[in-house]
C-alpha cells in the first residue's frame, strides 16, 4: 500500500475509536450524557442534599407514587409506602441534629422509564441523646431504584 492509503486507513480506525458515546463530564464513573440520565444524577444529587438539610418535604416530594421500602429486613412490621415515608423520615430524623451525607456512584443505569443508581455512602449523624451529644457513622453500599412518572424521575425505593 501507499503512504497516502495508509494514513488514510489509520485517519479512519482512529476515527470509529473516538465515536463512542458522550459520557457525562466529572464524573468519577462513566454515565452515558443523556437527558434522562443527567436527571437521575441531579435527583440523586438533590436527596443528598435534602438528607443533609433534613427536608422532609423535599424528600417526600422525590418518591414515586408506587415507592415501597422494605428497610433491608424480611420483617413487614418496619415496611412503609409513600403513605408511611414522612412519619419515616420525621421519626428518623427525631433526635439527630445534624446530618453528613457522603456518596461515590457506582453505577447508573437508564432504560426508558427505569432506572437505578448504585453507590456507597457514608453518613454521620450526631445524635442528641440523654447521655450527650454523640456521632454515629453508617457505611453502605446500597441501590436506589428510580421511575419515571408523568415526566418526572421519581425514587421507587432506597430511600
Amino acid at each position: 500500500m501507499r503512504t497516502r492509503e495508509w494514513i488514510l486507513m489509520f485517519g479512519l480506525a482512529f476515527g470509529l475509536l473516538g465515536c463512542g458515546p458522550k459520557m457525562i463530564p466529572g464524573m468519577d464513573i462513566d454515565i452515558p450524557d443523556t437527558a434522562d440520565s443527567r436527571a437521575v444524577v441531579k435527583l440523586f444529587e438533590a436527596y443528598q442534599q435534602a438528607m443533609e438539610l433534613k427536608k422532609i418535604d423535599a424528600l417526600v416530594g422525590m418518591a414515586s407514587k408506587r415507592l415501597y421500602e422494605t428497610c433491608g429486613t424480611n420483617d413487614t412490621a418496619d415496611d412503609y409506602n409513600l403513605d408511611g415515608l414522612r412519619q419515616h423520615f420525621v421519626d428518623h430524623f427525631k433526635r439527630i441534629e445534624k446530618v453528613l451525607f457522603n456518596y461515590k456512584l457506582k453505577e447508573v443505569k437508564v432504560e426508558k422509564d427505569t432506572g437505578h443508581l448504585d453507590y456507597q455512602y457514608v453518613a454521620r449523624y450526631l445524635m442528641k441523646l440523654p447521655s450527650g451529644d454523640k456521632w454515629e457513622i453508617a457505611d453502605n453500599i446500597t441501590r436506589m431504584e428510580v421511575v419515571k412518572e408523568d415526566g418526572q424521575w421519581k425514587i421507587l425505593n432506597g430511600m
